[in-house]
């Protein structure tokens, strides 16, 4: 029987781990030349200001070439934020600091805005998780140091004291902390983000996956309906036509009374397939509101062995004085593996006679549906349809089981074994 299944479609999302260290992995070349271009960018604006600043003369910096390099070191971040972000705090921690004592020819840092690319490489590299908080900050802790200090107090102790303006210091390193934190932050963020969205996927794959296989089981249970119930009456049918035409030419009244019995037969197994095919349409659809008749209970057993009776098949049946109470599904899997069974002696039985046995014991439901054959054509066995498959299908529904084979005398039978509550 077709259940919902329990696979899970694609791969299961990877646990991340160290903030998004793997985000930088397998980046598309189209990333990092955008990232250029917008390296490129801040460059040329960088630079556009600092020009635009020098014609318009109420600005005279000490040292404009320092300037120049602060704004050169700003786009190396900017460029490998995503690629590269660890390479780029290891460039910018030591080589932008040693460049710009260079150019001072020695002296501290000139302005705070200098500062500029030390915090925003190491923003990028926790951003990107390519290095840890701690050691990102450090590392760019000892380069803002060598900045403020300059080469001069680095080539003598003694100089390291009176140490620089102490204002200064704590707001650049409070501004270092803080770019470290809020990348560290904002990369666990992301993370947790992509984590989320791969959950989303997979759930919404999983979703789709059980989804189809609702629709396939829905399909396959409208398809065992209309096979169990338009199959049974057009076979009842087409036997009692046929019994009617045998015995016509002695007995002319069999004709019209055939005709009376297949009359009602056919309608109702047109209502029995209009209120399938209802079930295929729109919920808001034409015809959604009409009356819909009930499924055939363990109660409905006899009217469907007396319907086989009528069709001409002689049916002893063997069943408890006070049928036995059972769960709705449980009722629906009798009648319907006892009518398909019966419908199977009318086609393929020479017998004309079948034996019902409905049996209650040790809180299993029994029911045999047997025939003493010989079996029409001489074999009998699968026929290529699906009314053992369905007969199984529906015990299986019921925790049940169904067992169908020739019996030792030459004839068929057929058993469903279901628990009762």
């Amino acid at each position: 029987m077709l259940t919902t299944s329990d696979r899970r479609p694609g791969p299961a999302p990877a646990t991340v781990r160290g903030g998004a260290r793997g985000a930088v992995r397998g980046l598309p070349t189209r990333d990092a030349a955008r990232d250029g271009v917008v390296a490129l960018a801040v460059l040329g604006a960088w630079l556009l200001a600092i020009a635009l600043l020098v014609r318009s003369g109420y600005w005279h910096p000490r040292s404009l070439d320092t300037y120049v390099w602060a704004g050169l070191w700003v786009a190396v971040p900017v460029a490998l934020r995503r690629s590269a972000p660890g390479v780029a705090l290891a460039l910018t921690a030591t080589l932008y600091p040693v460049g710009y004592v260079a150019l001072t020819g020695g002296a501290p840092l000139v302005a705070e805005i200098h500062a500029g690319p030390v915090v925003l490489a190491v923003y990028a590299a926790t951003r990107g998780g390519a290095v840890r908080p701690v050691p990102a900050g450090a590392a760019a802790a000892a380069s803002l140091g060598v900045l403020l200090l300059g080469a001069f107090r680095l080539q003598s102790p003694s100089a390291l004291w009176p140490p620089p303006d102490p204002s200064r210091t704590v707001l650049l390193l409070l501004l270092l902390a803080a770019a470290t934190a809020l990348g560290s932050v904002v990369a666990r963020l992301s993370a947790t983000a992509r984590s989320l969205e791969a959950s989303n996927a997979e759930l919404r794959a999983l979703q789709e996956a059980r989804t189809r296989d609702a629709v396939r089981a829905e399909r396959t249970r409208i398809a065992r309906e209309l096979h169990d119930v338009v199959a049974h009456h057009v076979t009842a049918m087409v036997v009692r036509a046929q019994a009617a035409d045998r015995v016509g030419g002695d007995r002319p009244e069999e004709y019209r009374a055939a005709v009376r019995w297949i009359a009602p037969a056919g309608k109702e197994a047109l209502t029995a397939m209009r209120s399938v095919v209802r079930v295929l349409r729109d919920a808001d659809g034409p015809g959604a509101g009409a009356p819909r008749a009930p499924l055939p209970d363990l109660a409905d057993l006899p009217r469907v062995l007396d319907r086989v009776r009528d069709a001409g098949l002689v049916v002893d049946a063997d069943l408890p004085a006070a049928l036995p109470p059972c769960p709705p599904a449980t009722g629906l899997a009798v009648v319907r593996v006892a009518q398909e069974a019966l419908t199977n002696v009318s086609v393929h039985s020479a017998a004309g006679r079948a034996r019902v046995a409905l049996t209650v014991a040790r809180r299993t439901l029994t029911l045999r549906v047997e025939d003493p054959g010989p079996a029409r054509g001489g074999t009998r066995g699968p026929d290529g349809g699906h009314g053992l498959v369905h007969m199984r299908e529906r015990a299986a529904a019921c925790d049940g089981e169904v067992v169908a084979g020739p019996t030792a005398a030459g004839g068929w039978a057929v058993t469903l074994r279901v628990p009762v509550a």
